[in-house]
């Protein structure tokens, strides 16, 4: 990320940062991991505390913590990739840089002399691509990096591949990619 950073100024044309979801997103999570939590916290409770068998079949006091134990991490695991992933997406004179931490260690960059051509179109995320995240679709959409919306950049590279970038700013990406790709 530090990179990006880095980068001289002057040579930035467009920059955007999008996170997952929204305020309804991050507040039906938050109920469903409550919900999940206060179910375990009383079984624990009834087991540990009561000495009374939870449920209509009890699992063992070691199956009951190893239990939550497991959902407990899953749901920290994908709190921790749901609320802390950043697609951040920059376009230079030369290239677009894209980044999606926590998830891919290194930085992507498209050259603009990889890149064919582009549009800026509507596209159905579950349908084209299986939802949002970095999702490989059928080789007739190729690769998607989105985190919500249906709006994205679709580069066509000169190797035949189609990757589409998720943005939330049609007009301004379009007019970038077009300065990137008139610079000589």
């Amino acid at each position: 990320m530090r990179e990006l950073f880095e980068m001289d100024m002057r040579k930035i044309k467009y920059r955007e940062e999008q996170k997952f979801g929204s305020m309804s997103l991050y507040l039906s999570m938050g109920i469903i991991y409550a919900i999940v939590i206060v179910i375990f916290i009383m079984a624990i409770y009834s087991q540990f505390v009561l000495n009374e068998p939870w449920g209509d079949k009890p699992m063992s006091n070691k199956g009951l913590l190893l239990a939550a134990f497991l959902i407990l991490l899953v749901l920290l695991l994908s709190a921790f990739f749901l609320f802390g992933s950043k697609l951040v997406v920059v376009i230079t004179n030369n290239d677009i840089h894209l980044t999606f931490k926590p998830i891919l260690k290194n930085k992507i960059i498209f050259s603009r002399n990889e890149i064919s051509s582009f549009e800026v179109r509507k596209y159905k995320p579950i349908k084209e691509y299986g939802g949002w995240g970095i999702k490989q679709g059928k080789k007739t959409v190729g690769k998607a990096y989105n985190v919500h919306g249906n709006l994205g950049l679709q580069l066509y590279l000169k190797n035949g591949k189609k990757v589409l970038i998720g943005t939330q700013r049609g007009e301004a990406i379009a007019r970038a990619m077009t300065k990137m790709m008139e610079n000589k």
